[in-house]
């Protein structure tokens, strides 16, 4: 009997151990994002109403990097993603209750064998110097530094020295216009699935490049940063590399770590000398060609925009609003490009769109096909814009069951030209932004709208593209900026200065 009991206790032990085992054979990751493009030039703060958050089953829904862990029997343990259009700086309050939510839920998650941060790299929040930096080193002091860390971001980031050195594995978008958000997060969790998979222990080698440039002057579709980006798949291919990125960076952030970056990540120490010097070399190709990154459209003041337009008699000329980007953080309420249209007398134009809930309000309360009196923008933008005083006929209001949503608008006519007015930032990025409001892009002769380069949908189908250098917090002229804290010297606030990225 007493054999019967140590045999029996012996064989729960074994299975014990064995269910432990097993149990420890299948990977975890837990899923955490905070995405936002912060610019500090805006008088507007960016507020947690502002961000979509997305927890649980939700955050894997239809998204195509949750599969590639799924394929590899990961266990995948979603926390906290939050994302909010472009903006000003982050309020504290809204990061610290995201990061703290993060961080508790990470505590909480048991045994991890990695962890994916779905990024944009060019947040900033109040009161913070680098929040990234600091919500990734808090997440190192949880979890330890044998948990690989990897994470995806937009090429518009400024990820700091800080940062990468408590991140294993980085990639991020290969094109601007951007095209490949989801294959890019798809490659940053395969990185990461290799990574476990095969006990790899990455590392992370970078140049700092000192430019400024907006998206507008480097287009990924056009030369000269073209035939560079082209490259990076081969460097990817190389023996003993990950991943190489090329990192524009976001120049309307005013702080020291604004600037160019080149990352090539490696599998282990063993190959890091290959990979700072393919990054060494990527970057001196991109700063050997500063002087050539310029904008691949037509450009200049908003009347001259116009007045060229006439140039493209039968195409609908499509004309950006640059210094009042709302993709890049400006608030959206500048008027200057409406004026103008109406002082040239510019008929069968759109201008899409002027943010103004107060006016949409007025808009519903006269309705469809009444004559209204507003005070139109530079409520938020005081520092460029100032209101337009307008009168115009009512053309649509949204329904009231998405009026007082994002997606709220009105369109009135003034004179030929018509205006959509938003009840909050928002862009018109593709043809179907233009048909939720009853419009049509192409049966106009003039576009405005409030971007800098067009989006993949626009720039597909735009007949003709001009820039309008209007005045705003995405001044596309980075010499007219009042930078005070970026890194000196930088490129092209300093345009006589030498570099060498071997230093």
């Amino acid at each position: 009997m007493k054999r019967l009991t140590v045999n029996l206790l012996l064989g729960l032990f074994l299975f014990s151990v064995f269910s432990c085992n097993v149990k420890h054979q299948q990977k975890r990751v837990l899923t955490l994002g905070i995405r936002h493009e912060s610019n500090t030039f805006s008088t507007l703060l960016t507020k947690e109403s502002d961000f979509k958050v997305t927890r649980g089953a939700d955050v894997l829904k239809d998204q195509a990097w949750a599969e590639v862990f799924k394929k590899a029997n990961i266990e995948l343990i979603p926390t906290l993603h939050a994302y909010a259009w472009p903006g000003g700086v982050v309020e504290r309050t809204a990061f610290e209750h995201f990061m703290n939510e993060i961080l508790d839920s990470i505590k909480k998650a048991g045994h991890l064998d990695g962890i994916y941060m779905d990024m944009h790299g060019a947040l900033h929040v109040q009161g913070y110097d680098d929040a990234q930096a600091t919500l990734i080193k808090k997440i190192r002091e949880i979890v330890g530094k044998d948990v690989l860390i990897a994470g995806s971001f937009d090429l518009h980031g400024n990820p700091s020295s800080e940062f990468v050195k408590n991140i294993d594995l980085l990639t991020a978008f290969r094109t601007a216009p951007h095209r490949d958000g989801a294959e890019t997060k798809a490659r940053a969790a395969q990185m990461l699935v290799d990574a476990l998979q095969n006990g790899w222990k990455p590392c992370i080698e970078y140049v700092v490049i000192p430019i400024l440039v907006p998206g507008e002057k480097s287009i990924t579709e056009v030369e000269p940063l073209h035939s560079i980006y082209q490259q990076i798949p081969d460097v990817a291919k190389k023996e003993g590399l990950l991943d190489a990125s090329i990192f524009a960076g976001y120049c309307w952030a005013d702080l020291p770590r604004s600037a160019m970056r080149v990352f090539v990540v490696a599998k282990d120490k063993k190959y890091s000398a290959a990979a700072k010097k393919e990054a060494t070399r990527l970057a001196q190709q991109i700063w050997d060609c500063r002087g050539k990154l310029e904008l691949d459209v037509p450009s200049g003041s908003i009347d001259e925009m116009i007045t060229k337009s006439k140039e493209y008699k039968g195409k609908t000329v499509f004309i950006s609003d640059s210094g009042d980007n709302t993709t890049a953080g400006a608030p959206g309420d500048n008027t200057q490009v409406l004026k103008a249209l109406l002082n040239h007398k510019v008929k069968n134009a759109v201008v899409a769109g002027i943010v103004d809930p107060d006016a949409l309000g007025k808009c519903r309360i006269a309705g469809v096909g009444k004559t209204v009196f507003l005070t139109l923008g530079g409520k938020v933008d005081t520092v460029f814009g100032n209101p337009l005083e307008i009168s115009g006929k009512v053309l649509f209001i949204s329904p009231d069951s998405i009026l007082n949503t994002q997606r709220g608008a009105a369109v009135i006519e003034t004179e030929g030209v018509k205006t959509v007015i938003i009840n909050s930032r928002r862009s018109f990025v593709e043809p179907n932004d233009f048909n939720e409001v009853g419009l049509k892009p192409l049966d106009f002769n003039i576009v405005v709208v409030k971007l800098g380069y067009l989006y993949p949908k626009l720039r597909d189908i735009a007949p003709v593209h001009l820039m309008a250098l209007t005045s705003g917090f995405c001044n596309l002229d980075m010499c007219a900026l009042p930078f005070k804290h970026v890194h000196r010297p930088s490129y092209p606030l300093d345009k006589d200065m030498t570099w060498n990225p071997g230093l």
